[in-house]
C-alpha cells in the first residue's frame, strides 16, 4: 500500500488560437477518443494514455486537479509497463518554419516511489519513430498545479518530417503519471502577451496576506517592454504595472503583483487576473490575457486542547444561511484534512447546499503516522482522545460561527470512518448522524455501545474492501482488532434503534466501465426520525466511490442527502400548523439557501411568520 499523499489545487490558462499566430496543431482533448492523426505506443496493460476528466484519470494517489477533459498516463491506478508510453503529434513539415513554439498545459509531479523516479519528456523523432532524440526534460512539481510549458522548437527548422512526443517513463517502479491539456504548436506573430498561469493556490487561508503571482509568455514576434496586470475580486480591482523589460519572442517573465490580496471571510471567491496595456497597447490576441481563479477561502485553525495542539481546517459557505449544519469530515489512517478535503469535495456540496464543513486533522501515533483513536490493537498506548476534542470543537465553532446547535454530522474515510462509528456510541448527545465510509466497529465498542440518544447512520462500503473487509474480521488476522462484518454492524444498529422497515434498491450503474455496481438498503420506521442506511458497492475496493474507483455514486453528495433528510422530532406538518397561534400568519416557506418555495416532504424547510418568528419543519411521508 503506497502511503504517499498528494495535495491537489486548479490552475487554468486559456491558450485559444487567433489570427495573430500561424497555428499549426491546436489540440484540447474535448472528445472521448484520440485526436485524429495523434499516434501513441506503449507496454501498459491499461492502454496507455487514456482520455477523460480528473475523476476518470485520477487515482487514489495520484490525483489530479479539475481542467476539463485532458489526456494521461497514470501508472499509479495500474502500476503497470510505462517505460514506452509515447503520445505522439501528426507529422510535421518545418522545411520552411523558422521559429516555432510548443505550449501545453502540464500536470506532473516528477514523484519518487521504491527507488524509482519518473521521467516526461519532449522528443523528437527524424526516422518516423524508430529512433527518439530528447528536446527537453520537464520538471516536476509536487504542488498540485497544472501549469504551461513551452518550449522552442527552432532547432527542428528545414526538417521536412518531423514527429514530436510526450514520453512518460516509470522507471521499473509503481509511481504517479503525466496529464497533457491544450496543446498549442505554433509560428509567433505580430504582438502577443499571454497570461500563461498563476502561482496562487486555490485555497487560501483567510486574513493571510497572499501575493497574486504568476507567468507570461510572449507569444508574438515583437519584445515586450512593459504591459500592466489587473487583478479582481468582489467589487474591488487593482492593478501594477511592470516596466523596463525585454522579453524576446518566446520568452516568459514571473510576475509578482505590488498589490496584497487579503481575503477576510471563509467562502468561495473567483479571483480574475488580467493582462493589458502591453507595450502601451492593446496586444493582438485578447483570448489569453485573462484567468480566472476559483478561490476556497478557509480558516486553518489550531486549538490547544488536551496537551496537544489540534488543528483543523474550517470552510463557511457564502450560501450558508444562519444557524446552518456543521459536518466533520475525517481523514483515514495516514492522511490528512487537506487531501480528504481536496478528493471529497465537501466544499462545493456544502457551498451548493448551505452547511459549514471540518476537517479536523489527526496528530501522529507512535509509528509516525496521522490517526483518529479509535483503540487499535497496535496503538493501546495511544491516550489521545478524538471524542474529547470533536466535543471540545464543536461549541467552538458554534460559538464563532452561526451554526446549528443541533444539526451536527461527521463523515470519514477508513480510520475517520472507524472513528464516526465511535462517535455514535459515545458522543450521541453531540451528533445526530454519522456516515462511514468503508469503515467499520471494532468489537469492543460495539460490545460497550449504549448511546444516550439514537445517531443515524449510513455506510458506504466495497464487496472488495481489502483494508476494511467488508466480511469483517472476527479473528483479529490483520491486527486492527477484531470487529464484525458490515452487514452484522448494520444488523447491530438496525436492532438497537429497533428500525423494521426496509427499502432496497439497485442503483443505476452509471458508469458500467468501472466495474462495480451498487445497491441501496435503508432501515426506517414510521414513528422515528432514526435511519440505518447502507450502500453496498458490489466489487467496489477500499475507496470514496466517486472519487476514484466507483463513480456510479459521488459519496459526498449521497452522505449530505443522507444528513439533510433527518428531522428532529416525528411530527407531520399538519400537527405544526395546529399549534400555531391565530395570531400570526404564515409569509412564506424558504428551504435552507433562502430561496421561496413550496411544501416538500422530506426536506428541511423553513416557515416564516408574520410576528418574525420562524418554525423549521420537516413534512414525513
Amino acid at each position: 500500500m503506497k502511503l504517499s499523499i498528494v495535495s491537489f489545487l486548479v490552475i487554468i490558462a486559456s491558450m485559444t488560437p487567433t489570427s495573430a499566430q500561424v497555428i499549426l496543431i491546436s489540440e484540447d482533448f474535448e472528445s472521448d477518443m484520440l485526436p485524429l492523426g495523434w499516434t501513441q505506443t506503449s507496454n501498459a496493460d491499461d492502454g496507455g494514455w487514456l482520455l477523460g476528466n480528473s475523476s476518470e484519470l485520477e487515482s487514489e494517489y495520484w490525483p489530479i486537479s479539475d481542467h476539463g477533459n485532458f489526456i494521461a498516463t497514470n501508472d499509479d491506478a495500474c502500476d503497470c509497463n510505462k517505460s514506452v508510453d509515447y503520445l505522439i503529434m501528426p507529422p510535421l513539415n518545418f522545411s520552411d518554419v523558422t521559429v516555432a513554439a510548443l505550449q501545453f498545459q502540464n500536470y506532473f509531479d516528477g514523484g519518487s516511489l521504491f527507488g524509482g523516479t519518473e521521467i516526461a519528456t519532449i522528443e523528437y523523432s527524424l526516422d518516423n519513430g524508430t529512433t527518439w532524440e530528447v528536446l527537453m526534460e520537464i520538471p516536476g512539481t509536487e504542488d498540485g498545479l497544472w501549469d504551461v510549458q513551452n518550449i522552442d522548437l527552432s532547432e527542428l527548422s528545414g526538417n521536412e518530417e518531423v514527429l514530436l512526443a510526450f514520453h512518460y517513463f516509470d522507471d521499473g517502479e509503481w509511481l504517479f503519471g503525466w496529464g497533457i491539456d491544450d496543446v498549442l504548436l505554433f509560428e509567433p506573430d505580430g504582438l502577443d502577451l499571454a497570461l500563461a498561469s498563476l502561482n496562487n493556490s486555490t485555497n487560501i487561508a483567510v486574513q493571510n496576506p497572499t501575493v497574486v503571482s504568476g507567468q507570461v509568455i510572449n507569444n508574438g514576434a515583437e519584445e515586450i517592454n512593459s504591459f500592466d496586470i489587473s487583478w479582481t475580486i468582489g467589487g474591488d480591482s487593482f492593478t501594477g504595472n511592470f516596466s523596463g523589460l525585454s522579453i524576446p519572442p518566446l520568452g516568459s517573465y514571473n510576475f509578482f503583483h505590488p498589490e496584497v490580496l487579503e481575503i477576510e471571510l471563509s467562502g468561495a471567491y473567483d479571483l480574475i487576473v488580467s493582462i493589458s496595456n502591453v507595450n502601451g497597447v492593446s496586444d493582438d490576441v485578447p483570448s489569453n490575457d485573462t484567468i480566472e481563479l476559483a478561490i476556497q477561502a478557509l480558516e486553518y485553525g489550531v486549538l490547544e486542547f488536551d496537551g496537544f495542539e489540534r488543528e483543523y481546517i474550517y470552510y463557511h459557505p457564502t450560501s450558508a444561511p444562519e444557524n446552518c449544519p456543521l459536518v466533520f469530515v475525517c481523514h483515514g489512517y495516514t492522511g490528512t484534512a487537506e487531501g480528504i478535503m481536496d478528493y471529497s469535495k465537501f466544499n462545493s456540496v456544502a457551498e451548493e447546499n448551505g452547511f459549514a464543513v471540518c476537517y479536523p486533522q489527526g496528530i501522529e501515533d507512535s509509528y509516525g503516522n496521522t490517526f483518529f483513536n479509535v483503540g487499535y490493537d497496535f496503538q493501546m498506548s495511544e491516550t489521545v482522545d478524538d471524542v474529547a476534542y470533536l466535543q471540545h470543537l464543536v461549541p467552538y465553532l458554534q460559538d464563532s460561527y452561526s451554526l446549528s446547535n443541533s444539526d451536527i454530522f461527521c463523515t470519514g474515510f477508513s480510520n475517520g470512518g472507524d472513528f464516526c462509528y465511535k462517535l455514535a456510541c459515545q458522543a450521541s448527545e453531540t451528533f445526530k448522524a454519522v456516515a462511514p465510509v468503508a469503515g467499520m466497529i471494532l468489537q469492543d465498542i460495539m460490545d460497550d455501545c449504549t448511546p444516550t440518544n439514537e445517531v443515524s447512520i449510513f455506510e458506504i462500503h466495497g464487496t472488495e474492501d481489502d483494508v476494511t473487509y467488508f466480511e469483517g474480521d472476527p479473528e483479529n488476522i490483520d491486527g486492527w482488532g477484531a470487529y464484525p462484518s458490515i452487514p452484522a454492524t448494520i444488523d447491530f444498529f438496525t436492532e438497537l434503534f429497533e428500525l423494521n422497515e426496509l427499502d432496497s434498491q439497485v442503483l443505476p450503474d452509471l458508469e458500467p466501465g468501472d466495474g462495480s455496481t451498487v445497491n441501496s438498503d435503508k432501515y426506517t420506521l414510521e414513528s422515528s426520525c432514526t435511519q440505518v442506511w447502507l450502500y453496498t458497492v458490489n466489487g467496489g475496493g477500499h475507496d470514496w466511490p466517486g472519487a476514484w474507483a466507483n463513480m456510479d455514486i459521488f459519496s459526498s453528495n449521497e452522505i449530505w442527502e443522507f444528513f439533510s433528510q433527518l428531522c428532529d422530532i416525528a411530527v407531520g406538518i399538519e400537527d405544526i400548523q395546529n399549534s400555531i397561534s391565530t395570531e400570526r400568519t404564515l409569509v412564506k416557506i424558504v428551504d435552507v439557501m433562502g430561496r421561496v418555495t413550496e411544501e416538500e416532504e422530506s426536506v428541511i424547510l423553513f416557515y416564516l411568520y408574520s410576528d418574525g418568528s420562524v418554525d423549521k419543519v420537516v413534512k414525513l411521508k
